[in-house]
């Protein structure tokens, strides 16, 4: 076990959002209170939560714990910038409170940082035992099995040097995506591309980002049909925000199927006139697609080509229902409904530090 006398200069900070998830939330702190590493505070930013969360973390009797409450709903990244902002640590871990964490997690990630090119680092996100096809369908969405480089960071496993995060923010404008009944966040969607203007940042300056799959976090969030709709259809949503505010290409994830529809009609009345041929260019886009998405179940999520097969069918309806949301979305940002504010790719990271320059020297 790593100690550290006194608890007056943590080595980590770890910020938890959460919202509505008492037990949760309890369950998640109760994994960071028995860490390896004992010099470390627990930052838990409670967002407008309304089932006694604040109650029930009230009761935690521990010199590292700290919370903070919203007065309302603000959204994670409002609040994970709350935490940033309270830390004192030169590391802020960054958890969600339907995860929890491996002993070792923060032990695991203090040695990434001692290379000084690297800003930060994602661990690796287990999925908890999956009991239906909708949680087969998202397993291993955050999987960083391989110790290295990455081309993406996600929130829920995730260290960052604190300068960082003073030089440039999580970003907060994006839409809250979805509510419950009664207006309260619903807590069982989670798909606002949270970290990606923060990872687009650190990349324009020059940090490098690197997975270290021995920082575990086990991820307890359950799906079911109505959570793959919200997910589906928002998260195309947010995608085309953050599309529209860093002024990116169109997701790739998406481009084929939407060539696909784009050129079908055409290719119909084409076809009808002159020859069936024209019915190959949308067939090659949607099998591009199909390929596409394979790829990404098969090699990155790393799923057998049996439960590929047993999910094929939600794959076809969440690729869809991702798809209207982004169509929609991006409609709405073109005629000014609800906009986000668009920023310059070529000064993203302005007010981010940057790394040392003999480490850029040495990349």
């Amino acid at each position: 076990m790593v100690q550290v006398d006194g608890l007056a200069d943590p080595i980590v900070s770890v910020v938890v959002p959460t919202c509505d998830r008492r037990e949760k939330i309890c369950k998640c702190v109760q994994s960071l209170l028995v860490q390896t590493v004992e010099a470390i505070e627990i930052i838990v930013v409670d967002d407008g939560s309304r089932d006694g969360t604040i109650e029930a973390l009230r009761e935690i009797d521990d010199p590292r714990f700290v919370l903070l409450c919203n007065e309302k709903n603000l959204g994670a990244n409002a609040s994970r910038n709350k935490g940033s902002h309270h830390a004192r640590a030169d590391l802020v871990a960054f958890l969600d409170s339907d995860c929890i964490a491996a002993p070792d997690w923060i032990e695991q990630f203090i040695p990434v940082f001692e290379d000084e090119r690297i800003g930060a680092a994602s661990g690796l996100v287990e999925d908890s035992p999956i009991s239906n096809v909708w949680e087969l369908m998202f397993s291993g969405t955050h999987r960083f099995d391989r110790r290295g480089p990455i081309s993406r960071i996600t929130s829920c496993n995730l260290c960052v040097r604190r300068a960082l995060l003073l030089g440039h923010k999580w970003e907060e404008d994006f839409s809250d995506n979805a509510v419950d009944a009664e207006g309260a966040t619903d807590t069982s969607f989670s798909g606002r591309c949270d970290e990606e203007g923060l990872y687009l940042a650190m990349k324009a300056v020059g940090w490098r980002m690197v997975a270290e799959p021995s920082a575990m976090v086990e991820h307890v969030h359950p799906y079911d049909r109505k959570s793959l709709i919200r997910q589906a259809f928002h998260g195309g949503g947010a995608a085309a925000e953050l599309v529209w505010k860093f002024r990116l290409r169109d997701r790739t994830d998406l481009i084929f199927l939407g060539m696909g529809y784009l050129t079908l009609i055409p290719a119909i009345v084409l076809g009808a006139v002159f020859s069936w041929w024209f019915l190959l260019v949308p067939g090659v886009c949607f099998a591009l697609q199909c390929a596409a998405v394979c790829y990404n179940e098969y090699i990155r999520k790393g799923k057998t080509l049996v439960e590929l097969i047993k999910i094929s069918p939600v794959l076809i309806l969440y690729y869809h229902l991702r798809f209207s949301g982004y169509v929609r979305r991006r409609v709405e940002l073109i005629l000014g409904v609800n906009p986000v504010q668009r920023e310059d790719p070529l000064t993203i990271g302005q007010g981010m530090p940057k790394p040392p320059l003999d480490a850029r020297g040495s990349v």
